[in-house]
């Protein structure tokens, strides 16, 4: 005999009427299903990869998205096919997603782990545990910015509850008020680790106190329950109360993925929990208060049975993807200059690279400069980081913008690198254009999963229906005695992750006109400053304007040597360009200005004239930018013009030092540059 709901279960029915009672429980039935479906198809081989089941969990996601609007949003976890049924998500979509068909909610590009639908608030399951906490701050933080009347409800696991998203993400939520429930699907088990081993506290619900944020316990096994709290936490939310941490206990009575063989717990403790499973507790508690009879409930389930047969039907007629499709969706590409958003924002006539006309400013003026001119004439453009307003960031870029924009739109945050980003990708998700500073390059490394596994990827892995139009500034490299963990060049890093774009200006002009740029893109941007640029000064014009991603400037023309370099290595380059002159060695000095994408064709034909190709850059040498780009001339026509090996100059492979001359020598300097280059020139290499 199956226990029957008992929180308050009357009371919440009879404010809802029966035909809402009776389609909860057939999605319910629909998620089991589909479910049941899935996992006859991969033990018969029919699907790829890997999934993770939800079965037993059904009341979780029916109760709780039943208290959500239409347009509200969830983010939702690698154990998300309940949520995606419940939020309204297409079957036969869903079905062929699995099978690996064009037709896929995603095109076939992300699988059981990654389905998406953006346009029913869905965004996105997540494979990364607690990926998803700091996307849905990020949403909550758009919807308070914007003005509107949403929720996030943010769908996680009991592993997840250990995890620092979960920390930095309640935290920042709560402290700015955000509309975000976050609701803990504990099921046991972090995949083998039972919950009661990984915490020292009773409840993950206890935690919310730590926040200053209401907790809440509650059985999970009852759609009834999940839908009273979800809707209290909910009304609480949308009142701009804040957020609610629930606790949900239910249970999974599969393993954690398919190749989990469950080891870790026994078939008497499965069969308890099974005793009291969610579908069948409803539905008898819908007979015995006379809501439906057991033919009408038979019939309930017949149904959701037929239609994830048909939709199976259908899904495995359809297509898949063809291979030469296969990089359709990294990025969002807009083919006009000025983009869209340029237009849009500051007019059809802003000018792309304009005279620099007579006016200087400084690096760090001219991109205080854009960021303003872009935050007047768009709201959804504003600035998060930590000790962004008063002190203006680690180098006083955005000094002055907190008085004009005020705090909500220049936000200080805590120190919480990865939910900084997160946030951002939920925000960009969502509607917003965020600019995220991390104080140093280096930081960013705490960062990587939402920079990296999140930002990059979520185009793609929703099969290109996603826009992150994300800018991450990232103050980095060597020369202020900062020592090892502040002064790093991570740059290539980046070059190597699919759906990022990377930006490195040299110049004052430059460093405006390609963070509009980087503003306009539709997709994320590294956007890397060399701390020791934001000095330097030189010209350049007040009006809005851009510079095209991926196209280099020749700095100084030559003809004996061709040498390439971005970032303050272009100053380092010039200036021994004129040294070199002195020697009758005329260097032509190329400014890449952007390494992802870059401009070969530029740097080609600059090699062809030349027949000597020097690359630089303050990066080490092994693994750093230079080894790509001189991978990519050696394999082009240049090849055959070149008339000496091609050399690249780096830094050595050694943490930036503190002594200032240890430092120096760390890496390349105006001299080294010189001799590199002579000796190209005169083939001494």
């Amino acid at each position: 005999m199956h226990d029957t709901p008992t929180v308050s279960a009357l009371e919440v029915a009879l404010d809802l009427p029966r035909e809402r009672l009776i389609e909860w429980l057939y999605q319910m039935h629909l998620i089991r299903a589909f479910e049941e479906t899935v996992e006859q198809l991969y033990a018969a081989g029919k699907m790829h990869g890997t999934m993770h089941l939800s079965i037993g969990q059904e009341a979780v996601a029916v109760g709780a998205i039943a208290a959500l609007r239409p347009d509200d949003y969830i983010t939702s976890t690698h154990r998300g096919h309940g949520h995606a049924i419940a939020k309204g998500q297409d079957i036969r979509a869903m079905l062929a997603e699995l099978l690996g068909k064009e037709t896929g909610v995603c095109r076939g590009r992300g699988g059981s782990m990654h389905l998406a639908d953006l346009e029913r608030g869905n965004l996105g399951a997540n494979g990364i545990v607690a990926g998803g906490i700091p996307i849905a701050v990020g949403a909550g933080l758009s919807i308070r910015m914007q003005g509107q009347d949403r929720v996030v409800l943010c769908f996680f696991g009991d592993g997840a509850a250990n995890h620092g998203n979960f920390h930095e993400g309640l935290n920042m939520a709560a402290i700015w008020r955000l509309p975000v429930v976050f609701l803990c699907e504990n099921n046991q088990y972090a995949m083998s680790m039972p919950i009661r081993k990984a915490m020292a506290v009773p409840r993950v619900a206890d935690r919310a106190a730590a926040y200053g944020i209401p907790g809440e316990t509650v059985d999970g096994m009852d759609v009834l329950a999940v839908y009273r709290a979800v809707r209290t936490a909910v009304d609480r939310a949308r009142r701009g109360e804040g957020p609610t941490l629930i606790e949900a206990i239910t249970y999974r009575y599969k393993g954690h993925s398919k190749s989990d063989r469950q080891v870790y717990r026994t078939k008497e403790e499965v069969q308890a929990w099974m005793a009291r499973d969610p579908i069948a507790r409803f539905r008898a508690w819908l007979i015995a208060h006379g809501w439906l009879s057991e033919a009408e409930a038979a019939g309930i389930e017949a149904q959701a049975r037929q239609v994830v047969e048909e939709a199976l039907r259908i899904a495995e007629g359809d297509p898949e993807p063809r291979v030469d499709q296969l990089t359709e969706g990294v990025y969002a590409e807009d083919p006009h200059m000025p983009p869209l958003w340029i237009r849009q924002t500051f007019g059809p006539g802003t000018a792309v690279e304009p005279p620099p006309g007579t006016r200087e400013l400084s690096y760090a003026e001219a991109l205080r400069e854009a960021m303003a001119q872009a935050m007047a004439a768009d709201e959804r453009v504003f600035l998060i980081g930590e000790d962004i307003g008063v002190y203006g960031g680690a180098f006083g870029v955005t000094q002055g913008l907190i008085e004009r924009f005020g705090p909500d739109r220049v936000r200080d945050t805590p120190i919480s690198e990865n939910t900084i980003v997160g946030a951002g990708v939920g925000a960009a998700l969502t509607g917003m254009r965020p600019i995220v500073e991390m104080q140093f390059m280096d930081f960013v490394t705490l960062a990587m999963e939402q920079t990296v596994l999140q930002a990059a990827k979520v185009r793609y892995m929703f099969g290109g229906k996603a826009r992150v139009p994300l800018v991450l500034r990232l103050p980095g490299g060597s020369g202020t005695g900062a020592a090892a963990q502040h002064s790093e060049s991570l740059e290539a890093w980046f070059v190597h992750v699919p759906g990022l774009k990377v930006v490195a200006p040299a110049t004052p002009y430059d460093a405006k006109g390609l963070l509009l740029a980087a503003l306009a893109d539709e997709n994320p941007v590294i956007f890397v400053e060399h701390k020791l640029l934001y000095r330097t000064r030189g010209p350049v014009p007040e009006e809005p304007y851009v510079v095209p991603l991926g196209r280099a400037a020749v700095r100084r023309p030559g003809r004996h040597v061709t040498v390439v370099a971005y970032s303050v290595m272009v100053l380092r380059a010039l200036e021994a360009a004129e040294r070199l002159a002195a020697e009758g060695i005329e260097a032509e000095v190329i400014d890449l200005r952007t390494l992802k994408p870059y401009d070969a064709e530029t740097v080609i034909a600059s090699a062809r004239k030349t027949g000597r190709l020097l690359i630089v850059h303050e990066a080490p040498r092994l693994g750093g930018f230079g080894g790509e780009l001189a991978a990519a001339i050696a394999q082009s026509e240049a090849f055959a013009y070149l008339e000496a090996p091609i050399v690249r100059l780096g830094g050595a492979d050694v943490p930036i030092p503190y002594h200032p001359r240890l430092e120096r020598a760390a890496v390349p300097q105006v001299e080294d540059i010189v001799e590199a280059a002579r000796r190209l020139a005169r083939l001494e290499i």
